[in-house]
């Protein structure tokens, strides 16, 4: 008898692990934030101002455990990544794929973890559109380099979120509308950063 009882509550623990794991799993989400690379000077590598971008990235993320770094072909994205991948111990990946794919990768491969991408300013918004995120407005331009995008893929429900943000030195021409600041909807919310 008292085997029985005891491969009962066995199997009870067992059936609640299963039970609260797939909870978990449906209740994952992943988070993707999509920066543009750092300031740069002559032959696409990062100036003074891009480095301390770079750094300033590093200190943001750098709790955040990633689990990949995505960059697209040039030195600027590497350099952008380089300081923020060493401190997290990830090799940042070129993506040579479209938007499309990428997007695709992300969602089916880092469901519940989070990824951070370093896109060229044109690929911005179609990244947003790939994964399912609001378009706030209809490009950025190549000098707003202090935009980070924070897309948020809800797995159970399905919902997409976008918030905006700033950091490291103010560096941007686009107007963000107000819905997709990130302090809109955090009041108390105090940006991570050092405005230089």
């Amino acid at each position: 008898m008292k085997r029985y009882v005891s491969s009962i509550r066995i199997l009870t623990v067992i059936i609640c692990c299963l039970l609260l794991s797939n909870f978990n799993a449906l209740a994952q989400k992943t988070s993707v934030w999509i920066v543009m690379h750092a300031e740069t000077g002559k032959q696409d590598v990062l100036n003074s101002a891009g480095q301390a971008r770079a750094e300033e990235l590093a200190k943001i993320l750098k709790r955040e455990k990633l689990q990949a770094i995505y960059i697209d072909e040039t030195k600027a994205a590497q350099q952008t990544a380089d300081v923020l991948g060493q401190k997290a111990k990830i090799l940042p990946r070129v993506y040579a794929d479209s938007i499309k794919a990428l997007a695709d990768k992300i969602k089916k491969n880092f469901v519940g973890n989070k990824v951070l991408v370093v896109a060229k300013y044109n690929n911005v918004i179609p990244l947003l559109s790939a994964l399912g995120a609001a378009s706030p407005f209809s490009g950025v331009a190549a000098n707003d380099n202090d935009l980070m995008f924070t897309v948020t893929l809800n797995a159970n429900s399905g919902k997409v979120d976008l918030f905006i943000s700033h950091y490291g030195k103010k560096q941007h021409s686009t107007e963000i509308p107000q819905q997709y600041i990130l302090e809109s909807f955090y009041p108390s919310f105090v940006p991570p950063t050092n405005s230089h």
